[in-house]
């Protein structure tokens, strides 16, 4: 394996072909909490440190900070960055299928992963490979492999070979490795990795000829960390005593990763190769062409959905009984809906928190008639999405987008508790008391009680009220949208009451419904600082930590000086210690 990465490596029934690595190169690995999980999901695991909070507020016994992004950093110098720690990175699902997608054309490998994996990222290094992984990993090497030689015309294209002596189809294979192994290792092979996959070659080809070689190479070379995680070991080329620059080809996969959710192009290749991304000035020059891109012109809406869990709308379920409109057209059409919405945003409306939080238009089509009962008559018939301005209160970007609801309420009811819990985790940043051991059964749903009603146990049982006083004054805001996301006034019998209560924010108030609530948090200068931290954290793939103070002060100086608009994320994020420079590998590893 290739110097400083620790780990521990799992063989996958490939010779000489390793994937399951846990570890970190050269330091302890980013903590790894996926913010906005609601009683865990794909991605939870331990809690992230906000970096430079605002200050605490207390809870009924606890104290959250408000991650507000705080005053700048003690000293941030650019003669000494330091970048944080580079988390060994494993391929998110959808960046792995990407990149064979754009490595071997389409190849189907839905019977490997039939379903989809939220595409979210955020503060999520990915490293950990279970025993259902490695299985995957194997059989989609395997299928993929099989599927390239079988096809002639993939053979020409990445492992042309017109010789007939086995000596000159060997050297047909090297040249195999030097090339088109640069492309799925993205950087050149080193020797002892050339040498590793040129024995599988030697392997497969006396019997099974040039093409069964080229199989077992592909096979070895799709389960190796090289292709399954991100390496990033950096150059030898200083930048102050705690940072390194990374080599032109890492830089080009950070990114393809963060812009694309793929590998490099020839472009990035080229210019890696070149000596043309060993600048600041080199990554904005292939970021603005890498936007200009149809992949890189959703790049900041892929954020969106990513952050609102969008992805994992098509595996929520509801009770079918109380919820019979809800059905496969109806989450198609959700995700539609949402990124539309978040395309209109960004494309109209100037791109801003505020527009995001506060936008009145709905998109909709005769699928969504479930959702917007009183106009269905209204909705195109052929599937396609009219847009209208809704200015009776009851439209509010994406706070009242029925995704979002849908994905942050229960099966058979509406939850003010999640949706309380991401407006303080998602948009102000502020992390809340861990839940205790003995929390208590929830109140059961009964005809005559409405949700507020049976949420007001919260404020008598002290094991709740540590951080239920927090987030159900928040989340009861939300009251008038039932487990689909459909506007309702009535709710057990009783007419919904949406009042509620911000606390420990900068824009302290009550409030009366979602409208309201997203007019006060769109005017917060700590729900702008907090959504530069969630692109730092969904760009770089880990949470952060303290000494990522300075690129995180100057990325949120960046956005918030340009207005809060999120179209100037991508460059500001490309310019931070933590994003160009990794800290030098400590001295003896391996």
């Amino acid at each position: 394996m290739s110097r400083g990465i620790t780990s521990t490596c799992v063989g996958l029934g490939v010779a000489l072909a390793l994937a399951g690595c846990t570890g970190t190169i050269g330091g302890s690995p980013g903590a790894g909490r996926q913010p906005g999980q609601n009683g865990g999901g794909p991605g939870s695991g331990g809690t992230v440190g906000s970096t430079g909070a605002g200050g605490t507020i207390a809870g009924a016994g606890g104290t959250i900070g408000t991650g507000s992004g705080g005053g700048a950093p003690a000293s941030c110098s650019a003669a000494a960055p330091d970048p944080g720690d580079t988390p060994l990175a494993r391929l998110t699902q959808e960046q792995y299928l990407n990149t064979l997608h754009d490595l071997f054309g389409n190849i189907n490998l839905t019977s490997i992963f039939p379903t989809s994996q939220s595409a979210s990222q955020f503060g999520l290094a990915q490293a950990d490979v279970d025993g259902s992984d490695l299985d995957k990993y194997q059989r989609a090497a395997e299928q993929v492999a099989a599927a390239v030689v079988a096809d002639k015309n993939a053979m020409a294209k990445i492992a042309p070979c017109t010789a007939t002596a086995a000596a000159d189809q060997r050297t047909c294979a090297k040249t195999f490795l030097q090339n088109f192994g640069t492309k799925i290792y993205r950087a050149p092979i080193d020797a002892a990795d050339f040498d590793r996959h040129l024995a599988l070659y030697d392997a497969g080809s006396p019997n099974g000829g040039y093409a069964h070689g080229i199989e077992l190479m592909l096979r070895g070379m799709m389960q190796a960390p090289r292709f399954l995680y991100r390496v990033e070991l950096g150059t030898a080329e200083a930048v102050g005593p705690t940072a390194v620059k990374l080599s032109g080809y890492e830089l080009a996969s950070r990114l393809s990763y963060t812009l694309w959710s793929t590998g490099p192009d020839d472009a990035l290749f080229a210019a890696a190769a070149g000596g043309k991304l060993a600048t600041a000035a080199d990554a904005q020059a292939q970021l603005t062409r890498m936007l200009a891109d149809p992949r890189g012109a959703t790049a900041v809406r892929h954020f969106l959905e990513s952050w609102i869990h969008l992805p994992d709308l098509d595996n929520v379920a509801k009770d079918g009984t109380l919820y019979p409109e809800w059905n496969d057209d109806v989450r198609g059409a959700m995700t539609t809906q949402a990124q539309k919405f978040f395309d209109d945003v960004l494309a109209t409306k100037g791109g801003t928190v505020a527009s995001l939080l506060t936008s009145k238009t709905v998109f909709a089509n005769g699928k969504l008639a479930p959702i917007y009962s009183a106009q269905a008559t209204t909705f195109p018939t052929d599937g396609s999405f009219t847009s209208s301005d809704k200015t009776d209160g009851t439209a509010s970007g994406l706070l009242t987008l029925p995704a979002f609801l849908a994905t942050q309420a229960k099966a058979s009811e509406s939850s003010p508790i999640y949706r309380g819990k991401f407006v303080r985790e998602q948009l102000f940043c502020q992390e809340l008391p861990s839940p205790p051991a003995n929390v208590p059964q929830a109140p059961m749903v009964t005809p005559g009680a409405s949700t507020r009603d049976r949420l007001k146990q919260h404020e008598s049982d002290m094991t709740c009220a540590t951080c239920h006083t927090l987030i159900d004054p928040v989340g009861l805001g939300f009251e008038h949208y039932d487990a689909i996301g459909r506007y309702r006034t009535v709710d057990g019998g009783k007419p919904v009451d949406s009042t509620g209560k911000l606390t420990g924010t900068d824009v302290d108030g009550a409030f009366d419904g979602v409208s309201q609530l997203g007019t006060m948090i769109a005017a917060s200068a700590q729900v702008q600082s907090c959504v530069a931290k969630q692109w730092f954290r969904y760009s770089m793939g880990r949470g952060e930590q303290d000494a990522d103070s300075c690129s995180i002060n100057a990325l949120t100086q960046a956005f918030t000086g340009a207005g809060a608009d999120l179209r100037t994320l991508p460059a500001a994020i490309v310019a931070t210690p933590a994003f160009l420079y990794r800290r030098p590998l400590a001295q003896g590893s391996n």
